[in-house]
């Protein structure tokens, strides 16, 4: 089974708290970076789906979009190559507190 945080499901959808979780738990398997006061993970779509295997590259993406239009989370293309196109997540402090605030659901 799948852990994620209800309160975010509650507002966002499973989707989008699946996403979030395995955002917020990225800081022990994702690349990251400190920038702007704020710790920046890396990770793909494409990655999302294949460590998330129920969820296709358009749910990922929509559950982003939902996260990002939220308040949740921000991304951006913090790579210094131009042919990366990877975003990068970070939390707002809108969502951290969310995170850190919210009951499990499993």
């Amino acid at each position: 089974m799948y852990t994620f945080r209800g309160n975010i499901a509650e507002k966002f959808g499973i989707n989008a708290a699946v996403v979030a979780e395995y955002l917020y738990a990225g800081e022990r398997e994702l690349e990251y970076m400190e920038f702007a006061d704020r710790t920046w993970y890396r990770c793909s779509l494409k990655t999302m789906t294949i460590d998330n295997p129920y969820l296709s590259v358009d749910m990922a993406k929509r559950a982003v979009g939902k996260l990002r239009d939220g308040g949740i989370i921000r991304s951006k293309k913090l790579s210094k190559s131009g042919y990366d196109h990877t975003n990068w997540y970070c939390f707002t402090e809108y969502g951290e507190n969310l995170m850190e605030g919210g009951a499990y659901n499993d």
